[in-house]
């Protein structure tokens, strides 16, 4: 991992992907992922139904980005998009429900481009930004959540470190099934002797 801080813009560069600051050009591709190419929804809590349909709603979330790309980025960062090198806009990552007295945080990875699942990429930006995490925070502990249904999600998590520590059974309502919500976290020594382990 190659963390470039160049004035205020981040950046994270993996062997395929890159973590950066979101920009303008983001926009478009982002509001595409609510409208066209929204296999995604479907493992990213699909009961809540994010599409977008009617052109009002698109140009007011258009809007709201412009708006929230115009203010300062928090240090460390909230949430990066995720580039594949040489390639399109995949998604982005954010952590959320950072607690810096007990040192904790949760993490959410979403990767829209549906043509490029299954290549391992996920794996790769989950790691990425949990060491970007770990590095910028002083964090004891990471944690991350999903639901039963989201075995992808649950695998990226587990092959990165993360343990899954509980499950609330049966807590979700979808598609006539009730699904489990699941929750893995990664404390620092675990991370730290995973990364120790590869580089023997």
């Amino acid at each position: 991992m190659a963390v470039t801080e160049r004035g205020d813009v981040v950046e994270v560069r993996g062997k395929r992907v890159i973590l950066r600051d979101p920009t303008v050009e983001d926009i478009e591709a982002e509001l595409r992922w609510t409208t066209v190419e929204t296999a995604w929804q479907e493992w990213d809590a699909p009961w809540e139904g994010r599409a977008l349909t009617s052109p009002e709603r698109v140009e007011a979330v258009r809007q709201a980005k412009l708006e929230k790309l115009a203010q300062p980025l928090p240090s460390p960062r909230e949430r990066l998009s995720v580039e594949r090198i040489g390639g399109p806009l995949l998604g982005w990552v954010c952590h959320y429900r950072y607690d810096p007295g007990q040192r904790t945080t949760w993490v959410g990875i979403n990767l829209c481009e549906s043509s490029l699942w299954g290549q391992g990429l996920g794996t790769e930006v989950l790691c990425l930004w949990i060491g970007y995490l770990f590095n910028e925070l002083d964090l004891h502990r990471i944690g991350t959540e999903t639901w039963s249904g989201n075995e992808r999600m649950i695998r990226c998590a587990l092959k990165c470190g993360f343990v899954e520590e509980g499950r609330f059974r049966e807590t979700v309502e979808y598609q006539g099934r009730r699904w489990d919500s699941v929750k893995l976290g990664l404390l620092r020594r675990e991370w730290e002797g995973l990364r120790a382990a590869e580089a023997a």
